[in-house]
């Protein structure tokens, strides 16, 4: 009783007629006899929010006569019919509450660094989940191995997730990367399994900032160096080119950044296309990009994203949105 009087206080969050108009929008109740889209979200998001981690402890709850349950609109949920809604309801319903709760969440979440840059300040990355390649061959990653990763970006200033792409493990990272679009202005913070400088060199002609680890073998010459303080651990801050290889496809010049961490005593090297800002700032951007680490860290302690209720690409996808969601509210 107790969980579902939380659980109804926070599925309120999400107005009905809102969830409605999504529904509506991607024809998501066509066809549906027995199982309508609110009642399907509503039984993820309870898995979710409560613990319950299989399709039959979720059917005993919505199966019983809680008043409660009914007066949010959530009917009878059965094990067959909630197996196939996750195999086939469509994701652009989820996707499109993912966004509605993110913009309260972005409202109502306080700000931290770099909320006064102008544009928005992502860290982006990936995480792996290993699955069985038995139960789920089209996620086949090596050998007989099977996983899938989460692709997703953290807006620093709210740290909050602003989306996620899911894909098979084997679908590398600057592949993804390549695909997404971000707007004049946004600062984008990378690690070096993203470094691509003809994706660069793109997000460089659009006007979207990048700040990531330069690579060890990377070959570059060094135009002009600037003066650094380093009692703060900076080495040298350099506008360079780079030179040889597939790297002369990168147009123009970098800047490029040598710290010495004072609490790890690591020595990185960052690359960037921004010049405007203090050696200092640069460091902190990149020191941000743990936020995302945190994020998947906490989605896969607090949240339920290791045992999927469906074996099929659109359950596992489903769930992991519905966790999004979670994660928001």
């Amino acid at each position: 009783m107790g969980q579902s009087s939380v659980f109804s206080q926070i599925v309120k969050l999400i107005p009905r007629s809102t969830f409605q108009s999504f529904v509506h929008r991607h024809n998501g109740d066509r066809g549906v006899r027995t199982l309508d889209c609110w009642t399907w979200f509503g039984a993820l998001l309870f898995g979710q929010l409560t613990g319950h981690n299989s399709i039959r402890a979720i059917e005993r709850v919505f199966a019983s006569t809680d008043s409660k349950m009914k007066r949010l609109g959530f009917g009878p949920v059965r094990k067959s019919t909630l197996a196939d809604a996750n195999a086939s309801r469509p994701l652009d319903i989820l996707e499109d509450t993912f966004q509605y709760v993110l913009a309260r969440a972005q409202k109502a979440s306080p700000k931290k660094q770099f909320f006064r840059f102008q544009g928005q300040v992502l860290a982006l990355d990936s995480s792996m989940i290993q699955l069985c390649l038995n139960l789920y061959p089209w996620a086949h990653y090596y050998d007989k191995h099977g996983g899938i990763k989460m692709h997703t970006a953290i807006d620093v200033a709210h740290d909050l997730p602003t989306f996620v792409v899911v894909t098979p493990a084997r679908v590398h990272d600057t592949a993804v990367a390549r695909q997404l679009r971000f707007s004049k202005g946004t600062t984008v913070i990378v690690d070096r399994g993203y470094v691509d400088w003809n994706w660069m060199n793109g997000l460089n002609k659009e006007k979207v900032w990048f700040v990531t680890r330069m690579k060890k073998n990377t070959k570059f010459k060094v135009v002009k160096s600037q003066p650094v303080d380093r009692t703060r651990g900076h080495i040298c801050d350099q506008v360079v080119y780079l030179k040889g290889g597939i790297t002369h496809r990168y147009e123009g010049v970098l800047r490029r950044v040598r710290y010495n961490d004072p609490d790890t005593g690591k020595r990185l090297v960052f690359m960037t296309n921004r010049f405007d800002l203090s050696t200092q700032t640069i460091c902190d951007l990149y020191k941000s990009r743990w936020q995302v680490e945190l994020f998947f860290k906490t989605m896969k302690q607090q949240l339920r994203i290791k045992k999927f209720l469906g074996t099929s690409a659109n359950a596992v996808k489903a769930q992991i949105l519905v966790a999004l969601i979670a994660y928001l509210l």
